[in-house]
């Protein structure tokens, strides 16, 4: 059996079977709504239902109780159990991209730090895959797949970056710092996710802890292709000074007169003499009201629950918060 969905307030329509979620029935008609985890962990995909009954499990980590008993779903695991209306973002500019499945092979491996790995993964020359900087893609080897963002704006010479961290106990960064090796073949399925910068010209406030920073990069690399001149302000929050594993935030700072950089440090290393602290905190040290900014924020789960929260008081509107998390289902190593 199958039920319409009709989206509000755009009046988008699809249709969805009983037995498929409502987010996944949705990409099936490929209409694009709002999405991350895909698991119910991370809450990007919450939305209201207006009408019309549905079959969903009971509080998880990226909805309450309250908020249930409220009228708001998650998609990612709503199944629908009559013709619904809900009220959800859908978003026009990601018509046209679509997930694919690419084999794709190793071209290089930067060591910047013991801790982080760069991979640059070659595409074939006839590749179509199509993405917006801050979306992601699962990479698979030895029948795991993990989820990375894409680290540059756009594929150059059928070249994709990702950045990878070393997680104690993780199978596949365990792959990475240990098996992997130039000329590894791999497959990639994506891209996923609907994380990337909103075209209008407010200022922007880029929150990332660890490497959060990798889709930051991938969109502020396409804010400066297409000489945007919005302000942006970039904060980085790490627990130890060789975690900032790259110096390109500072070349920005000194090269555009429209991007500032703030590093926060989490550890207690002495010859750190910069901020310090939750790197969340250190924004509202810095601004008393938030509510002309748009936040992208790419971290822990906990990092974006804490700033969406405290923003919140300092006048961020709702709307305007962004997000991308790591939540222990999504495995971004």
């Amino acid at each position: 059996m199958t039920y319409e969905v009709t989206l509000k307030p755009s009046s988008k329509q699809f249709v969805v079977a009983d037995d498929c979620t409502v987010l996944d029935g949705a990409a099936q008609a490929k209409v694009n709504l709002p999405h991350s985890c895909r698991n119910g962990s991370c809450g990007t995909c919450k939305s209201r239902l207006l009408n019309g009954q549905i079959d969903h499990p009971g509080s998880l980590d990226g909805i309450t109780a309250d908020e249930l008993s409220a009228g708001y779903i998650l998609t990612c695991v709503a199944k629908p159990k009559s013709d619904l209306e809900i009220e959800s973002t859908y978003y026009p500019e990601l018509d046209g991209i679509e997930p694919i499945l690419l084999p794709c092979k190793i071209e290089a491996i930067d060591f910047p730090d013991s801790d982080i790995a760069i991979l640059y993964l070659r595409l074939p020359p006839n590749s179509n895959i199509r993405y917006l900087p801050g979306q992601y893609i699962n990479l698979s080897w030895k029948g795991v797949s993990r989820s990375y963002s894409i680290a540059n704006a756009e594929k150059q010479n059928h070249r994709l970056e990702l950045h990878v961290r070393r997680v104690d106990g993780g199978v596949f960064s365990q792959f990475v710092f240990e098996e992997i090796k130039p000329g590894t073949l791999l497959r990639l399925e994506g891209p996923h996710g609907t994380f990337f910068v909103r075209d209008n010209d407010a200022p922007i406030i880029f929150l990332a802890g660890g490497t959060g920073f990798k889709p930051v990069k991938a969109m502020i690399e396409q804010l400066l292709e297409q000489k945007k001149h919005r302000l942006i302000h970039i904060y980085w929050g790490v627990s130890t000074i060789a975690a900032l594993y790259t110096t390109l935030p500072e070349l920005w700072q000194k090269t555009h007169d429209n991007i500032t950089f703030v590093p926060v440090l989490s550890g207690s290393e002495k010859e750190w003499h910069g901020r310090r602290g939750l790197v969340h905190q250190a924004v509202m040290e810095d601004f008393s009201d938030l509510s002309p900014f748009e936040i992208y924020a790419c971290g822990s789960l906990d990092m974006i629950t804490a700033a969406r929260s405290d923003f919140s008081n300092r006048g961020l509107i709702e709307k305007n918060f962004f997000s991308d998390a790591f939540t222990p289902f999504k495995q971004i190593d």
